[in-house]
């Protein structure tokens, strides 16, 4: 559907935000899906944390991701930081593991439960987030949409389409 006189589809923050996971999860050398969602939905990694795992990425010309993995090995932040960000990068390893071999829209829809965000929303309790929710939910469907056939799923590799969906979602948004 198309809505007017609101943000195009994919340029909506939930919908930015649950693709950044799968591109994470797909490329963890992707810097700017990493910043997007170490802490979306909020999960206690501050921005001096953050701040230190950037620097550590810097002057080790390192993905933001190895150098999370550098930062968490040499517990260099708070035990409370270290924890937050051990868990956030467990769950991208369990994600990546739980959606090899499934179609896409299988592995969108287990990546928005996964990742928290239609809990974070039913709290607001809000018709705003009741929206974001139906995005997500249409997010799924597009992606059930881009895969095409059983057929054409068949002959293309999980990463393939998950590569082309989040090219295609890119263009998208502009």
């Amino acid at each position: 559907y198309r809505v007017h006189g609101g943000f195009r589809f994919y340029e909506r923050a939930e919908v930015k935000d649950a693709l950044a996971y799968l591109r994470l999860v797909a490329f963890r050398g992707d810097d700017a899906a990493f910043e997007r969602i170490v802490n979306t939905p909020p999960r206690g990694i501050g921005q001096r944390s953050l701040e230190a795992v950037r620097i550590l990425a810097r002057q080790e010309s390192v993905s933001l991701w190895q150098a999370a993995v550098q930062t968490v090995a040499n517990r260099q932040l708070s035990a409370r930081a270290v924890g937050a960000l051990h868990k956030f990068m467990q769950l991208i390893a369990e994600l990546d593991e739980l959606i090899a071999g499934m179609e896409l829209h299988e592995a969108m829809e287990l990546v928005i439960k996964r990742s928290g965000f239609v809990e974070h929303y039913r709290k607001e309790r809000t018709d705003r987030a009741l929206d974001r929710i139906e995005n997500l939910e249409e997010l799924v469907n597009a992606a059930r949409e881009f895969e095409g056939p059983e057929e054409t799923v068949e002959e293309q590799s999980e990463l393939d389409t998950v590569s082309e969906f989040l090219a295609h979602a890119a263009l998208e948004a502009g």
